[in-house]
């Protein structure tokens, strides 16, 4: 009995803390709140107000915050990126794209912004464009394993088993730690 009781007053007290925490949370985002208009001409005064939001999970003012700041900075690729992650892990892959077409438009040669893309068009399952954009990822930095790793899941989608598995020994080539590489490999060698 005494085992249960610690266990839920451990919680609870652990409940407290997270609400302590977020209510100092809301304290300082209410106070940068209030002397936004005079730091206005900054876009990391609403990124830092979105991450605050999005620290006590608050989703829609940290869209509000990002969204602001596209109006009022239309060319800060970065705003676009940081909207992106969060609409795609809203699984709102449409709008994470919409967003990532833009940060590509304002700087075409972020490999990261064409990896991202190419993630969303994976999620839906628009893998011969997701393909393209992790072909392009590639193309400004072959340093990266999980490009080749990503490519190579969308090429065995399109059950183009051997040229993923030529992705997936790069990967490995590049990362000889990733194990899960060399296991797809042999499923997809059992597959052709």
């Amino acid at each position: 009995m005494q085992k249960i009781i610690n266990e839920n007053l451990s919680i609870t007290t652990i409940d407290l803390k997270k609400k302590i925490e977020e209510t100092e949370l809301r304290k300082k985002i209410e106070k940068f709140e209030n002397f936004l208009k005079y730091f206005d001409d900054n876009p990391q005064f609403f990124l830092a107000l979105a991450h605050l939001k999005l620290k006590i999970q608050d989703i829609d003012g940290a869209l509000y915050y990002l969204n602001e700041a596209c109006k009022i900075f239309p060319k800060e690729e970065l705003i676009y990126d940081i909207r992106a992650k969060v609409l795609y892990k809203l699984k709102n892959y449409n709008g994470a794209l919409m967003n990532l077409n833009q940060a590509i438009e304002i700087n075409p040669e972020n490999e990261l912004y064409y990896s991202r893309r190419g993630d969303a068009l994976f999620s839906l399952n628009i893998y011969s464009k997701a393909i393209e954009d992790y072909s392009k990822a590639i193309e400004i930095n072959n340093s990266k394993d999980i490009y080749f790793f990503n490519r190579g899941l969308a090429k065995g989608c399109l059950k183009d088993y051997h040229n993923a598995i030529i992705d997936f020994e790069k990967t490995l080539e590049l990362n000889p730690q990733k194990k899960k590489a060399e296991k797809v490999i042999a499923y997809l060698k059992k597959l052709i």
